[in-house]
């Protein structure tokens, strides 16, 4: 039997996220992305297939363009129109009981003060099954929206994050001790008022005063994941991340970030299972490889070159569409201001002798994100990427909810028989979940940890 693995839904509240295109197929239902039904519906199926968590990925701005137009932005709804995913959680936490729900949230979209108060009201009404997925923003539109300097490089964003993530510490586990709840109607006492601290924090970016606004939440501090490729995003996620979703594309690639990020969190003074290492992944299913293929070849039909251009080009900040297709990769590397890990990746993974061009990363870079054939050789796949040192995957879909459908109805079983996935949930928090822990608390080798008693006494 193997090691049992993560399994999240990777999602977006719009129309299309990796797979632009793919709404125009006849059983699409992507465009049901407002309702509640669409959403509820699919959250009950995750917690009958005991799958660990939905995983909201978002955008503050969209900045595709494909040879300087934004038309295919719209005609094929790259990521547009896009919904507020935390109006959707707590209607789908409602409807669960274990299901666990990450949502992303960039250190450019709210206030630190105002997130560590929402971040906490969502983790008590889930009974403690929210996470973070912390991310620093390379969207320049996105910093345009919010009228913000935008501009920066990634040491100066994760910089940025830095002092974010310390503001949110302080207000989860510092401003409110661990028995400050009294709770005690027949005394009139339901907060003991010495026992809630202001954190007075003064920093580059943030002045704080006060408490956070709501008690602390049965986890205190969500659980924390983070995504990077680059060296200060490495850096930031051996630090903070309890979950980081991997910017590599071939098992050699995957064990080398693995293991640098473990070897930077030890030299922090963590260990290597404090952090769990999760892999996007899109499954095409058939009852035999042959059946699986032909029905890649389909849907591929539906994939818009366009809009998938745009929406690469919108992840590294440039419009790859201006370029000549030929133009060599690393040619370009230093002018790209994000997601230059992807980049990378297909630097590193490309054979001895030969330069990546632009044409190869466009028609290349989700290649190794799709596994395709039956659910025996998806198996088989997922233990070569377990040995590499995933622990988990994000499975992303193509056509909603028929991708997911299909993952339930005919993967699930196989992997659960092979013990790669979970047949029961864990008791407890999501913290509690994944970890198999005992305790909601994040560990004591973690910076948030830290903050704990930092304020008594003041």
């Amino acid at each position: 039997m193997s090691k049992r693995m993560i399994f999240t839904l990777l999602v977006m509240d719009s129309i299309g996220h990796n797979f632009h295109g793919s709404w125009r197929h006849p059983r699409a239902r992507n465009r049901e992305f407002k309702k509640f039904d669409l959403w509820v519906d699919l959250a009950k199926k995750a917690e009958q297939a005991k799958v660990d968590a939905f995983f909201f990925t978002d955008v503050m701005g969209v900045q595709g363009e494909y040879n300087g137009s934004r038309d295919i932005v719209f005609e094929m709804a790259m990521n547009v129109p896009i919904g507020d995913c935390t109006m959707l959680i707590p209607a789908m936490a409602h409807e669960t009981d274990h299901l666990g729900f990450l949502y992303t949230s960039s250190v450019i979209s709210h206030h630190p003060f105002v997130f560590a108060r929402a971040a906490s009201t969502l983790d008590h009404l889930s009974d403690g099954r929210i996470g973070w997925n912390i991310v620093t923003s390379a969207n320049e539109k996105a910093f345009r929206n919010l009228g913000l300097p935008g501009n920066l490089s990634h040491d100066e964003r994760y910089a940025w994050a830095k002092e974010y993530v310390d503001v949110t510490y302080k207000l989860w586990e510092g401003s409110w001790d661990i028995d400050a709840i009294v709770n005690d109607a027949e005394k009139g006492v339901y907060a003991d008022p010495s026992k809630i601290h202001d954190i007075n924090h003064v920093g580059e970016r943030y002045r704080v005063e006060g408490f956070n606004l709501m008690e602390p939440s049965p986890q205190r501090t969500p659980v924390l994941a983070q995504a990077g490729g680059s060296p200060a995003g490495l850096d930031f996620a051996s630090g903070h991340a309890e979950l980081m979703f991997l910017s590599a594309y071939s098992l050699e690639t995957i064990a080398q970030q693995v293991g640098s990020v473990r070897e930077l969190a030890r030299a922090k003074g963590r260990k290597d299972g404090d952090i769990l290492f999760l892999q996007g992944m899109m499954f095409v299913i058939g009852s035999t490889d042959e059946e699986a293929h032909r029905k890649w070849g389909e849907l591929e039909e539906w994939r818009s070159p366009e809009a998938q251009t745009a929406y690469f080009s919108s992840l590294s900040g440039m419009d790859l569409g201006r370029y000549d297709p030929a133009t060599p990769l690393e040619d370009i590397i230093d002018e790209i201001p994000g997601i230059q890990g992807a980049f990378l990746a297909v630097i590193n993974a490309w054979p001895e002798g030969s330069k990546p061009t632009v044409k190869d990363f466009l028609t290349s870079l989700s290649l190794p994100q799709m596994v395709v054939g039956s659910p025996e050789t998806i198996a088989a796949r997922l233990q070569e990427f377990q040995r590499a040192g995933v622990d988990g995957v994000q499975v992303m879909n193509i056509l909603m909810p028929e991708s997911y459908d299909e993952f339930f109805d005919h993967l699930v079983p196989v992997l659960q028989d092979k013990g790669l996935m979970q047949t029961e949930y864990r008791p407890g928090t999501l913290r509690e979940k994944l970890f198999d822990t005992s305790t909601p608390d994040i560990n004591e080798r973690h910076p948030a940890y830290g903050y704990r008693g930092m304020f008594c006494g003041q």
